[in-house]
């Protein structure tokens, strides 16, 4: 491959920097395709000892560097073309006699230079270290040593070539494992390479490079589309509602009309006649009204179908667009697992299944390093040395297994499976007791279930010694961590002494997904359908107190019942008429199922997720937020902390219902009045705040604010700084010059942190300043406690 430009042009062109960054950029996206299809190749080329499949491997591989050499230099990578230079030689001279027999170490010298050119990529970046010199002649040295032949009747040194029958090649390993590369940024449609025992490597030439930006900008455009059609779904439902009034009311107009008309000979015809007339006329345009509003109504429903077919296409080609194959991310495995092989001294065989499985790009990224995590865990802990597994009757190569199959509602899930020696739960409880996480007594009664639960803890780890791999406790608790960030969910089975699985269920994509409304204390809250077991009424009598907790019956089960308004910290509200049954949403991770009672189940619906950002990317229960159709907001609520929320605090649901009933009118709630221009942080500050029992009022910058302060009374007031108009410190100046308002709290909650900007708030009379980048519900609720 020739250089797209010469150097001479390029001398030229690298006056205009915007235009060499592009250049370079272009190149890292492609140098990137060009060792992913190195690093597969090189790995299958070391499986096969067949001469016919090594053949077409290695034409691949010689054409990857040959591809890439020109690449480089058409941006003056000197060092990157050399090293290409070297191992162009050694494929074209192993295509060239497929039958020769390659050592291990042949391997290791072609894949060190590979990861050399790795490093060099990442260098050339910004901040980036540089590499020595002497690392890129001595690898260069070490290829072409590759060349030259062994001294007859000797056997074969490393790094030398041999031309004899091919013996089986080992199962393998190399140096020090590397971090895992990120995805490449303009990889879009590339057909990945095939498995390991496949011997073909091609990629479809039909494909089409996108910036990446462009197309998440396309995507979170499609995504509002969403919100036009539910609501065009909201005003069709209403102008069927007001058609129906109209049929009701034509319905009574046929009984009234008749009365209105004047009997025989009765004095008062002509204004009669003029009544009768123009009712006539009113009923004539009631009519024409009544068929105008039928079709109109016809009209909204068609314009319903239509934009719903159309923004669930454009939404789901759009998705396509970013979705990527899962071999984009699960082909660096086996050079991972190769590596650590080597460096544990350890024998495994990875499989992998499912690579053609189409994910979320955004979701591939965000599993790339719980995956990484936990096939190290199983190279370190899991799979034992080769005499350990001899002792045990195993072979002594282990064997790992990373599963893809889609499941029904827009989930995958991925197994990651070893065949190593299992969790050791005797040790596991007994580092959860060291790490204060359990007592001697709850070790000794819990069962392996939820010994194994305990491998997420943060801190727990049962190394005995700290190394790059694994020892710090850490990992796991990340993994689950990032599992369910992306909405999904991490089980564990185990066997001691047979291996260990790890089931990761996560949704394909991030953007929308069913979510059933329910209503709690008057707020409406979206539970993620996929987490609804099912939904259950009970009658008061069936609630059954077990171990101090109440339960009801679902499915010949006896399940934990939770109030969700107790679990959420809402204010109970007092209901004149009780209800004689309550309603349930039993929700379900894993094998823990828990019945939360709610106020009402209102409907299903798609959900558009709006993802919470800093300083507020992290509440308790809270996953994100959502708008409804009627344009109000509304919470999504995250599942698997209602969960551990609903363990930590069992509410019964009878005293809490005895209490909403013995409450009456006493000292009534302070009143808070928030200011903040942020729908979000408003609704926030408002929730946080009535669920601890104050009256919240909201204004949405500082004039406003001040107008309430005048009219209305109130017990404290919490500001943003940063709003249109009037801004917080102006606002809280304005207070402490006003008479009747001078002694009022203020609490300042913002995002300047700066020194200069705390004194400004000491200055113009503010009680407290709450920083949002280290913003905690509990820290800013004891502020209000203590100034009120």
């Amino acid at each position: 491959m020739s250089p797209l430009i010469s150097r001479r042009q390029l001398h030229r062109f690298m006056t205009d920097d915007e235009f060499l960054d592009k250049l370079r950029e272009a190149f890292a996206v492609e140098a990137g395709e060009h060792i992913q299809a190195l690093t597969s190749g090189l790995l299958a080329a070391e499986k096969s000892t067949d001469p016919e499949t090594r053949k077409p491997i290695f034409e691949t591989i010689f054409r990857e560097a040959h591809s890439l050499k020109g690449a480089a230099g058409a941006v003056d990578h000197s060092s990157i073309q050399t090293l290409c230079q070297a191992l162009e030689s050694v494929f074209s001279h192993w295509k060239q006699k497929p039958t020769v027999h390659i050592s291990q170490e042949s391997f290791d010298v072609v894949n060190g230079a590979v990861d050399l050119i790795t490093r060099l990529l990442q260098a050339a970046l910004p901040a980036a270290g540089a590499v020595p010199v002497h690392n890129i002649s001595g690898t260069v040295r070490r290829i072409q040593s590759l060349l030259r032949p062994a001294p007859p009747d000797s056997a074969p040194s490393p790094g030398r070539l041999q031309e004899a029958p091919a013996p089986d090649v080992p199962q393998s390993s190399t140096s020090a494992a590397q971090p895992l590369p990120t995805l490449p940024a303009g990889l879009a449609d590339r057909t990945p390479p095939p498995q390991q025992n496949e011997p073909d490597i091609a990629y479809t030439t039909e494909t089409v490079r996108i910036p990446v930006s462009r197309l998440d900008a396309l995507l979170r455009q499609v995504e509002e589309m969403v919100a036009a059609k539910l609501a065009s779904h909201q005003h069709s439902e209403s102008l069927r509602v007001l058609s129906d009034h109209m049929v009701t009311w034509q319905k009574r107009w046929s009984k009234v009309h008749r009365l209105v008309r004047p009997a025989p000979g009765e004095d008062h015809r002509a204004a009669l006649d003029r009544c009768q007339e123009f009712i006539q006329w009113t009923a004539e345009h009631l009519r024409l009204m009544e068929r105008q509003l039928t079709l109109s109504s016809a009209a909204a429903a068609q314009d319903e179908r239509s934009i719903s077919a159309l923004v669930e296409q454009l939404l789901d080609d759009t998705k396509r667009l970013v979705m990527l194959p899962c071999a984009t991310l699960l082909d660096f495995f086996p050079k991972v697992v190769r590596d650590l092989s080597r460096d544990l001294g350890k024998e495994a065989e990875l499989v992998i299944r499912g690579r053609e499985v189409e994910m979320d790009k955004r979701v591939l990224q965000e599993l790339k390093d719980p995956l990484l995590h936990l096939v190290r865990n199983a190279m370190d802990h899991g799979i034992e040395d080769k005499q350990v597994r001899r002792d045990r009757g195993k072979r002594p190569g282990g064997r790992l297994e990373i599963t893809v199959t889609p499941q029904d509602g827009n989930k995958v899930e991925i197994r990651v499976q070893d065949d190593g020696g299992g969790l050791d739960t005797a040790r596991i409880k007994a580092a959860a007791v060291s790490a204060g996480y359990l007592t001697s007594e709850q070790a000794t009664l819990s069962d392996d279930t939820m010994a194994h639960e305990l491998v997420f803890k943060s801190g727990l780890s049962t190394s005995a010694i700290i190394t790059e791999i694994s020892g710090r406790g850490l990992g796991m608790a990340i993994v689950q961590e990032k599992v369910e960030k992306l909405g999904g969910r991490i089980a564990i089975t185990s066997t001691m002494g047979s291996g260990t699985c790890f089931t990761i269920t996560v949704p394909v994509t991030l953007a929308t997904f069913k979510g059933i409304l329910v209503e709690v204390a008057g707020h409406v809250f979206v539970v993620p359908t996929a987490s609804v077991d099912r939904v259950n009424r009970h009658r008061r009598s069936d609630i059954q107190t077990v171990e101090n907790r109440e339960t009801v019956l679902v499915d010949e089960h006896r399940l934990p019942l939770v109030s969700m308004e107790s679990v959420l910290e809402l204010p109970p509200r007092e209901h004149p008429f009780p209800s004689e049954f309550v309603v349930s949403v039993v929700l379900g991770d894993g094998d823990r199922r828990v019945a939360f009672t709610v106020d009402g189940i209102l409907n299903e619906q798609e959900v558009l997720v709006k993802r919470l950002r800093k300083p507020i990317s992290r509440v308790r229960n809270v996953a994100g937020a959502t708008v409804l159709p009627s344009g109000a907001p509304a919470i999504i609520l995250n599942t698997s902390d209602l969960l551990q929320s609903a363990a930590r605090s069992p509410s019964p649901v009878r005293k809490r219902h005895a209490a909403m009933k013995s409450r009456r009118i006493g000292a009534p709630a302070r009143k808070i009045l928030v200011t903040d221009d942020s729908v979000t942080s408003r609704m926030l500050l408002k929730n946080i705040l009535q669920s601890a029992g104050y009256d919240v009022s909201i204004a949405v910058d500082g004039v406003e604010a001040y107008t309430a302060l005048k009219t209305h009374e109130f017990d404290l007031l919490v500001s943003d700084v940063q709003m249109p108009r009037m801004d917080g410190f102006d606002l809280t100046a304005k207070i402490r010059a006003d008479k009747k308002l001078a002694d009022l709290p203020v609490v300042l909650v913002t995002a300047l942190g700066s020194r200069e900007d705390h004194e400004r708030g000491v200055d113009v009379g503010a009680n407290a300043y709450v920083v949002k980048g280290n913003f905690d519900q509990s820290n800013l609720l004891d502020v209000i406690r203590k100034l009120l």
